[in-house]
């Protein structure tokens, strides 16, 4: 069973939010949210099936006229990542990575898809490899920390985060680490009464 500290940290990065923003036949993604504890691996609700279905058909049908395209693969990626299908948009974020082989948010959204597929080590070893090529990409760090946390890693979960917090605390992302920080400490308050 997860520490207070642990399901602070769900808590604040589900704050922190997945906003998704549908288009025609795209979205954009923002902030990520992850699986609510208490049931581990089951992330919280969220959006319409019906719609998710309708953008993912949309993305394919322009994945049809641009196959190499890897802003659409990301695009995919997002969008079965949205309706919680995690292994499809773990092919997709792949299959975009092998064009930009550069792009941290990448490493940082495969990371998660591993993660929430039971094997956060691999995912672990994405997110250090998207580190290496953006040490100042602020939500690989706070993934980072989610990770660590949920391999019981309190220490490095802690500097993960604080270098969240460092890259940019009036941030969405710095400010979602900044109160796990503060929440785990009081956490950590708790367990010694």
């Amino acid at each position: 069973m997860p520490d207070m500290g642990r399901l602070r940290l769900l808590a604040l990065i589900t704050i922190c939010g997945f906003v998704t923003i549908y288009g025609a036949y795209g979205c954009s993604k923002g902030e990520k949210d992850t699986p609510k504890s208490g049931a581990e691996n089951a992330p919280a609700p969220r959006g319409n099936e019906a719609q998710s279905s309708v953008v993912i058909e949309g993305i394919k049908s322009e994945l049809a006229k641009k196959p190499d395209d890897p802003a659409l693969m990301q695009s995919m990626g997002d969008a079965y990542f949205e309706n919680h299908q995690y292994n499809e948009a773990l092919t997709y974020y792949k299959l975009a990575l092998e064009k930009k082989p550069g792009d941290a948010t990448l490493y940082n959204e495969i990371g998660l898809c591993l993660t929430y597929l039971n094997n956060p080590a691999e995912g672990l070893r994405y997110i250090e490899e998207g580190i290496k090529k953006n040490p100042y990409h602020q939500r690989i760090w706070l993934t980072k920390g989610f990770i660590l946390s949920r391999l019981e890693d309190d220490k490095g979960s802690k500097a993960a985060l604080e270098r969240a917090v460092a890259l940019n605390p009036d941030s969405d992302v710095g400010r979602a680490a900044a109160q796990f920080l503060a929440a785990d400490k009081d956490a950590g308050k708790g367990k010694k009464k």
